[in-house]
């Protein structure tokens, strides 16, 4: 298959041989990697080839699927719809079991309560410098998306890294793509892929997992070692060991592995 579709190693540019998919756990990031980065959180869009693809993989992997994402579980799930599908939100600070079952890491919501009103006061000073800046409460996480204020890049910085430094007991720095956001401690996507796959259907499975940001990287660290699949979705430095071109090349790929006349070229 051609590069831009095979997932790519970075080290020697050989395609991902054959997968079984009744033996491989598919653990996949959202943003960046299922559907393309949006100017906006709630303007992503999600086909409806997507949501095909992903149940008909769900459905041939024995629901060895599992969605990733530093969004909610809610707001996962809701873009989706896909019943009996795990959802890893906010890092993995929420899961979403296959049968509907929901926990949360324990948070302290006073002082939460605090960093967010604290955030917000901030925010209103930094935008009489710079408009643009967004500030996206989930509750328990608190990201500030600069996308459309680049020139705010290191006062973002300045400002998450000094309340996170005040808030240390509760939250923890995490960068991305014209974003940084204030998670709880304790959510880590590596940590998500080493406790699914001790549980079923995941368990006992060769892991995959594909992203595309710095919030995926412990993630990728955790599956090399688990001697996995890791994919990185686009260009910039990661300890990934296999590369896709873009988020679109990604679904041309995982909508292949379902079509059992393409599936021996996969």
């Amino acid at each position: 298959m051609s590069k831009n579709v095979s997932p790519q190693s970075s080290a020697n540019a050989a395609p991902l041989p054959p997968l079984d998919l009744g033996q491989t756990a598919f653990l996949l990031d959202f943003d960046g990697t299922l559907v393309d980065i949006a100017p906006q959180p709630d303007a992503v869009h999600v086909s409806a080839p997507l949501r095909e693809s992903l149940a008909a993989l769900h459905a041939a992997s024995g629901g060895a699927l599992a969605i990733i994402s530093g969004r909610t579980v809610h707001d996962v799930e809701s873009r989706l719809s896909l019943p009996g599908l795990v959802i890893a939100g906010v890092h993995g600070a929420e899961r979403r079991y296959a049968d509907g079952g929901f926990v949360r890491l324990s948070t302290d919501a006073d002082a939460l309560a605090r960093l967010e009103r604290e955030l917000r006061a901030e925010l209103t000073q930094l935008s009489t410098q710079f408009s643009g800046v967004v500030l996206e409460s989930k509750g328990i996480a608190f990201a500030l998306h600069y996308r459309h204020a680049p020139e705010a890049e290191n006062a973002v910085l300045t400002l998450a890294d000094r309340l996170a430094h005040r808030y240390a007991d509760h939250v923890r720095l995490q960068a991305g793509k014209m974003v940084v956001e204030l998670k709880p401690r304790g959510a880590s996507k590596g940590d998500v892929v080493h406790t699914l796959m001790t549980e079923p259907p995941f368990m006992g499975r060769t892991v995959l997992f594909a992203g595309d940001d710095l919030t995926d990287e412990s993630a990728f660290d955790a599956v090399n070692a688990l001697d996995g699949w890791s994919i990185k979705v686009g260009a910039g430095p990661s300890q990934a060991r296999w590369r896709v071109q873009d988020a679109a090349a990604l679904r041309a790929w995982l909508a292949t592995l379902t079509v059992p006349a393409k599936r021996g070229a996969a």
